[in-house]
């Protein structure tokens, strides 16, 4: 969303977000760039690995009355910690960059609808603020198509709807890394050869087991939907090795 923004906006990863919220003079978090946050290095205090949001997703929340008060207890870009609150207020810098009409039609018109995407939409709060953390219903079809357009490069039909050069900058580690496992870009989950991958691979992971693998180097995308209970989890990355080895 932020890269389909940036084509037609003013809008620049590595300057600081634009929260409303953190206007007050003297107040660090207003330093916090659009990368940081989608690096998960904002530095915010997290009161669990991947921030506690229930209140925005079931108990009628705001995002703009609960993700915009966490307290800096880090420097910014030095820290990796998944936060769900890091992407709702890269959400919330797009709101308030877009405006209102222009922000209520990016997901659809900018990205579902080019896409094909035509059963998949997203939930906002009850102040109109898009939840891109969770609340994003879609199919495998959808999802499918999703990873289809990372694989060429943000261009679809010959349109090009990402910046040159966004999916790079997407699926580069920069910053703090997770510690164990995968590495991290920009929202993109990075595989290779310690997870038995090529070189280059990166995923999306949502809640429960759902993943779109994208491995270029074998032009394919892997779409794995799931409801996976508890500490039960898909190894997406085997099953990804075990796909490629039965290409031709």
């Amino acid at each position: 969303m932020v890269g389909i923004a940036s084509v037609t906006a003013r809008i620049d990863p590595h300057h600081p977000a634009t929260i409303p919220e953190w206007r007050h003079p003297g107040d660090p978090r207003a330093a916090i760039t659009l990368d940081n946050l989608m690096r998960m290095a904002s530095g915010l205090h997290s009161d669990s690995a991947g921030n506690r949001t229930d209140a925005i997703y079931f108990g009628g929340t705001a995002v703009t009355e609960s993700a915009t008060g966490w307290p800096l207890e880090a420097a910014r870009g030095t820290r990796f910690r998944y936060a769900n609150n890091d992407i709702l207020l890269a959400t919330r810098s797009l709101r308030a960059t877009l405006g209102e009409a222009r922000y209520a039609n990016l997901p659809h018109g900018g990205l579902f609808h080019p896409l094909g995407m035509t059963h998949t939409t997203t939930g906002t709060d009850w102040q109109g603020n898009y939840i891109l953390s969770s609340q994003v219903w879609t199919t495998a079809r959808d999802l499918a198509r999703l990873g289809q357009f990372w694989l060429q490069d943000g261009v679809w039909q010959g349109r090009r709807l990402l910046p040159t050069g966004w999916m790079r900058y997407m699926t580069s580690a920069a910053g703090p890394q997770p510690g164990d496992g995968p590495g991290y870009g920009a929202t993109m989950w990075l595989f290779g050869p310690k997870q038995g991958l090529p070189v280059g691979s990166y995923a999306a992971q949502g809640n429960r087991g759902q993943s779109v693998m994208v491995i270029p180097q074998h032009q394919l995308v892997i779409v794995r939907r799931g409801e996976d209970p508890g500490a039960a989890r898909f190894d997406i990355s085997r099953f990804s090795a075990e796909a490629i080895a039965l290409l031709p």
